[in-house]
């Protein structure tokens, strides 16, 4: 007999069958005569981003399965969620759970809903990235990626009278202007963004670029691209490079999978800069390979706008034999952006933590693993959490089995693995409350974890925002 834990993994998993379009090269073929997209509730939610003072919650919902025309992207007005935790009382379409001990507050989508403020997208809509193009206080920015058709979609956030806006110079069809919706180079026509792209990460160097893998070679080229997005272009963000082929097809007979999925930008010290960085002029990128264990190093020349491909790092204690056709990595980010050396690691399969040196030494990079932490299947997606002088934070999704696991990252442990639902999938936190907000996609909710140290709740999922 299976445990609750396998059982669980493979209702999941056929939850996770619905969305098999989305799973192999695009086709419209999967629906016609679809209905709009949902803009005033949860479905299939992946982004997540706050604003600032972390009353709104930006979304995307995916429409992975594409049962609808499209996806879009919401605003939550969180305020009712503020006060039902604030006084463990009802609150708007926040209510008080007592038959469960999995969420305290429940709080209804609909309810939060910003009116007037979603926007139409396409589908197979992921994560939301966060840039100041004007500086850390200046307005607010929004970055998003799209699979179907592929596209990078980005949004300024202005005020409204019922909270904020997202400003993509929305047309009388509803849609996106061309400016917002970056597919080729301005003014060069052969120089296209890549299908399949897995997510957008904006630079947390103070370097002004976003950077996007390709999660999927293309069919007669099967290595994988890496695209280079300039966060000031003339009109906004703007596609200026792609680096062809930078990621390793896998290493199985028969297949020849290749992709990327994480990338983290390294901090770099003056007195030791790595080479390729110019003495910390150019920033030094690390980039997780899904189909081969290993990890790719690159620089950009940011007056070319250029990527420059650099060495490969092995992920020495995977064997390719015990995880043929499955992915290899996925996120990773460096356990301190503002000086450390450490990289975080999420290795799918199998699935484990790890933890890298970066030290350099004559000007090259050690990046051994010094690590290894198993957790819950088929974990994808990373954040860390700092607070103080309060140990640091790990918080990493496992989609199979709708898990986060927390891990203390001074005494390497995993403190908690908590049971969300299904499909757990994309983070952030909202630093000063010590809230996580987890997507559970194909749920349609949202979990709210606690990571404060002095809160009863601390390490458990306090709330969660549902369909309805």
């Amino acid at each position: 007999m299976r445990s609750h834990r396998q059982q669980r993994a493979g209702a999941i998993r056929s939850h996770g069958a619905a969305i098999v379009c989305l799973l192999v090269p695009w086709s419209w073929a999967c629906g016609r005569d679809l209905p709009e997209a949902t803009l005033g509730d949860l479905r299939q939610p992946t982004g997540v981003a706050l604003s600032d003072e972390g009353r709104f919650l930006f979304v995307t919902n995916g429409n992975w399965d594409q049962s609808e025309r499209t996806g879009g992207v919401l605003v939550l007005d969180l305020q009712s969620l503020h006060d039902a935790l604030a006084d463990h009382d009802e609150h708007g379409s926040c209510r008080v759970r007592g038959d469960t001990p999995v969420a305290t507050i429940e709080c209804g989508a609909r309810g939060l809903v910003v009116p007037r403020a979603g926007i139409t997208l396409g589908s197979a809509v992921g994560n939301l990235a966060r840039d100041r193009p004007a500086g850390v206080t200046g307005a607010l920015r929004l970055l998003t990626v799209q699979r179907a058709p592929a596209a990078v979609v980005w949004f300024d956030v202005i005020a409204g009278d019922d909270g904020p806006q997202l400003d993509c110079g929305v047309g009388f069809d509803g849609n996106c202007d061309d400016v917002h919706v970056i597919t080729t180079a301005p003014d060069r026509g052969d120089l296209r963004l890549p299908p399949d792209p897995a997510r957008v990460v904006v630079d947390d160097q103070g370097y002004r670029f976003a950077y996007v893998p390709q999660l999927f070679g293309e069919r007669g080229s099967p290595k994988a691209d890496l695209s280079l997005i300039d966060l000031d272009g003339e009109f906004g963000p703007e596609l200026v490079n792609v680096a062809q082929d930078v990621y390793r097809d896998d290493p199985f007979d028969g297949t020849e999978y290749s992709g990327g999925f994480g990338v983290a930008s390294r901090p770099c010290d003056l007195a030791n800069a790595p080479d390729g960085s110019r003495d910390c002029t150019r920033p030094v990128l690390y980039g997780s390979q899904r189909f081969f264990p290993s990890l790719r190093r690159f620089a950009v020349a940011p007056g070319l706008d250029v990527i420059v491909p650099g060495e490969e790092s092995s992920i020495a204690n995977v064997n390719p034999e015990s995880v043929q056709q499955q992915p290899f990595l996925a996120d990773l980010a460096f356990e301190d952006p503002s000086g450390g050396v450490d990289l975080l690691v999420v290795q799918t399969t199998p699935a484990a933590l790890l933890r890298v040196d970066t030290t350099v030494e004559d000007g090259r990079s050690v990046d051994a693993i010094v690590g290894m932490l198993p957790l819950c299947e088929q974990p994808n997606m990373l954040a860390v959490h700092r607070h103080g002088d309060d140990e640091p934070l790990a918080l990493v999704s496992c989609f199979a089995e709708g898990e986060l696991a927390i891990v203390g990252l001074t005494s390497w442990r995993v403190l908690q693995q908590l049971e969300l639902e299904a499909g757990a999938n994309e983070i952030t936190i909202d630093p000063a409350r010590q809230w996580a907000f987890v997507a559970n996609t194909p749920a349609d909710s949202i979990s709210v974890v606690s990571l404060d140290r002095d809160a009863a709740g601390y390490l458990t999922e306090i709330a969660r925002i549902v369909h309805g």
